[in-house]
């Protein structure tokens, strides 16, 4: 039987850049508890800090990320701005989450360039197959539907 993958959450508040909007924490833990049970993933926590400061490593909850105790696979956040938009900030973190083996997932489908960058980098990892693999199944249903 194949071994239900550990993940940990993490959410900060957002603010919408040009807007009073704020994407609240409780929104993205919710977020992120359905695609933890959609995907059949064992959330074991979600770390919190209150709001998006510049520096990654300097946030209480990014803290706790970094030393939680026990082994997981996945960093399972909202989305990806909740710990930075800009890709040089977030590479040491990733190079870190690399390190221990650990895939950082979205459960927000988000199309601006930091969210496909990291898309793009763990697109040979199970969640990325497993998405390849129902739209090549989806492709095979419809030609054989055509074929028919």
């Amino acid at each position: 039987m194949k071994r239900m993958k550990k993940a940990v959450g993490y959410v900060c508040e957002i603010p919408i850049p040009g807007t009073d909007q704020v994407v609240s924490k409780d929104d993205q833990k919710l977020r992120i508890m359905k695609y933890a049970q959609k995907e059949n993933l064992n959330l074991v926590c979600i770390y919190e800090d209150d709001k998006v400061t510049e520096s990654l490593f300097s946030r209480p909850g990014i803290e706790k990320v970094r030393t939680h105790e026990e082994p997981f696979d996945l960093l399972l956040v909202e989305r990806v701005w909740s710990l930075s938009r800009k890709r040089k900030d977030l590479e040491p973190f990733l190079r870190e989450l690399d390190r221990k083996g650990v895939e950082l997932v979205a459960s927000s489908y988000l199309w601006d360039c930091v969210s496909q960058q990291i898309r793009h980098r763990y697109a040979g990892g199970n969640i990325a197959k497993k998405v390849r693999e129902e739209a090549r199944a989806m492709m095979e249903a419809k030609t054989r539907e055509h074929a028919a």
